[in-house]
């Protein structure tokens, strides 16, 4: 579908909006002028596009309408009522243009780690009952992401011209999404199942809105990214990505202590290889505990959490633990023990989840002053017997709409609860997992930017797996070292991986530039392939953003996750991508075999030496090239 703005007939005298062919004389699009009048937030100059969009409120009652600029230069939306009502949404929705003769594309977030991201081709959009592109994908349904909206930001742009990116710079009390239908771009707050009353004349502030053009599509994350932290400040870019080993694409929720220990004594071996890169974190997963909720050592692991705390320390390595907090199961003690804990539905009823299959979940309510305080001792408890690094997982559970003690909206609910555990973790490192992007910084030093890598009905790794990886990386990247450290989940290389493939996947971790956390049995896995794993020249380059050169032509399909990929391969995944210190890798994740520039230097995992030129790169295979 060739998306060309029915804004053209208004701005086609102004910048020739024009066709194919038309020579484009770009200038400089990144000082986009805007103004708020008359209900409406227009901008745009001559060389680079235009946005007209008007504004209105879902909800009961009448309202009044502003947008106030911000000393950052973004727009804050404030929502006054006229005579009292509900609130539940803020539309800006009208006409854009953009200069450029190739066909749009949307350069879209998902709503959380997990969840599709990546450039897409929007199509024809499904409207809701207020007439807005239906987003789907948020909290536990990523399966229903589209490709005509994102999550907290968007960026559409032509490939060739321009880029317009819209953004809500924090999400402090509602969720924000931007959507495309056709020739109408529409950029919403809330919208997703809270109400919130409101008495005549209560004023209500929205997190305030960035927008942006420029030539460079990634230049514009990077500004809008920066924009960000300036409201959230990021957390741990002093100091390194951490390395690490973790149990669970090994052993999945079937882990025992034997398996750990059996394993921390492989590494302790390892960590005497003066050859071999340090590894900071050894990360104990999904399967330790009694349930989800009952967070204290089940009976595979008689030692007890301490125990193992104290050895992995003395090893000189972080101890690190996996808790899903904001999730009960509804078999624990702790659920049974306390009927009111927990988010409520329109019916007065828990919200379920059923997670695969594994039991029934509810929802832990964060406002209420005792589930609160439980939360916050969990995690005192665990830093205290020695867990330094902890991975937060299902954090999408606490921003669920619902009833709950107090009056709040679910991204309310989910600050108060990211908060409470930030606080009791102290000086701890904070991975979260299955969370929103967007609300969550400022809380976690690190950051799940993809889905699982494998998975307990298929446990070993695969190639397309990590082609679904790359594409996330690639359309996250710009939150690599200035939101925190990318983690895009374990590396796992062992056998069916060919050889080639194997450069692959340690290519596509590297790219990330965060996290190196392996997942294989260290006993098991080979020597070479641990020697490459643990590559002290590859490790020393983590740290660095990768760019890539024309992201917007890289254009892939959505679908639910890397399982789908596997079954319909769509994703179209970077060839070449630069470090800032001039490393180039280059990849081919796909099926046949391509040929890339290459810019000459040392590949490192073969020591060749090459001039620039092309290179051909097998299927599955990759090249890490070192300047001369």
């Amino acid at each position: 579908m060739r998306v060309v703005a029915s804004f053209c007939w208004l701005v086609t005298v102004i910048i020739g909006c024009g066709g194919e062919g038309e020579d484009q004389d770009l200038g400089d699009c990144s000082d986009l002028d805007i103004s708020w009048n008359s209900g409406e937030l227009t901008g745009g100059d001559s060389d680079c596009g235009l946005i007209n969009l008007s504004a209105r409120v879902i909800g009961e009652g009448e309202w009044s309408v502003s947008f106030n600029e911000t000393d950052r230069g973004s727009w804050q939306p404030v929502v006054t009522s006229l005579g009292g009502g509900a609130f539940e949404g803020l539309v800006l929705a009208g006409e854009w243009g953009l200069r450029g003769d190739t066909d749009v594309v949307l350069w879209k977030q998902g709503y959380q780690s997990w969840s599709w991201s990546g450039i897409t081709r929007p199509s024809e959009a499904i409207l809701d009952a207020y007439g807005l592109v239906e987003p789907k994908g948020d909290a536990s349904s990523v399966a229903l992401e589209n490709n005509n909206t994102s999550w907290w930001a968007g960026l559409v742009g032509r490939p060739d011209g321009v880029s317009l990116l819209l953004g809500a710079e924090s999400a402090n009390f509602t969720p924000f999404f931007m959507g495309l239908n056709g020739d109408e771009l529409q950029a919403v707050w809330g919208h997703r199942g809270d109400s919130v009353e409101v008495v005549d004349g209560e004023t209500l502030q929205l997190d305030a809105l960035w927008v942006g053009m420029d030539t460079e599509a990634q230049v514009l994350w990077e500004r809008y990214g920066d924009a960000a932290a300036k409201l959230s400040t990021p957390r741990g870019l002093d100091s390194s990505p951490p390395t690490g080993w973790a149990t669970w694409y090994q052993y999945y929720s079937d882990v025992s202590e034997a398996d750990v220990r059996e394993n921390l004594e492989a590494l302790i071996d390892l960590q005497g290889d003066s050859s071999l890169a340090q590894v900071d974190v050894f990360q104990i997963d999904d399967g330790w505990q009694e349930r989800w909720g009952d967070w204290w050592a089940g009976s595979d692991f008689p030692s007890g959490m301490s125990a193992l705390a104290n050895d992995i320390a003395a090893a000189g390595m972080t101890p690190g633990l996996w808790m899903a907090p904001f999730y009960m199961s509804m078999d624990s003690e702790t659920y049974t023990d306390n009927p009111d804990w927990w988010v409520l539905d329109e019916a007065g009823e828990p919200i379920y989840f059923s997670n695969l299959g594994t039991g029934d979940y509810v929802i832990l309510d964060v406002t209420h002053p005792d589930a609160a305080g439980w939360l916050g001792a969990l995690i005192e408890e665990k830093v205290a017997q020695g867990y330094g690094y902890l991975k937060l997982d299902f954090l999408y559970a606490g921003a669920m709409p619902g009833q709950r003690y107090s009056d709040v909206t679910g991204m309310e609910a989910y600050h108060i609860g990211m908060s409470i555990m930030r606080e009791a973790a102290g000086s701890a490192w904070i991975l979260a997992c299955g969370a929103p992007l967007l609300p969550s910084l400022g809380y976690a030093e690190s950051f799940r930017t993809g889905a699982d890598i494998a998975f307990e009905s298929s446990p070993d790794p695969d190639i397309s797996y990590y082609r679904w990886q790359a594409r996330t990386t690639a359309a996250r990247s710009w939150t690599q070292g200035r939101w925190w450290w990318m983690d895009p989940d374990q590396l796992i290389i062992r056998d069916p991986l060919s050889e080639p493939e194997v450069r692959g996947a340690i290519a596509s971790a590297l790219v990330a530039g965060g996290t190196w956390m392996l997942g294989d049995d260290l006993v098991g896995l080979s020597e070479e392939r641990l020697s490459l794993a643990l590559e002290p020249t590859i490790t020393s380059l983590l740290g660095q953003q990768a760019t890539i050169d024309a992201p917007l032509k890289w254009v892939s399909g959505v679908d639910a996750g890397p399982i789908i990929e596997d079954l319909f391969p769509d994703d179209a995944v970077p060839t070449s991508w630069s470090l800032e210190d001039g490393t180039v890798v280059l990849i081919n994740l796909g099926s046949e075999t391509v040929q890339v520039e290459g810019p000459g230097g040392t590949n490192l995992f073969t020591g060749e030496e090459a001039n620039q030129g092309p290179r051909t790169i097998p299927s599955g295979d990759a090249e890490i090239w070192i300047p001369e």
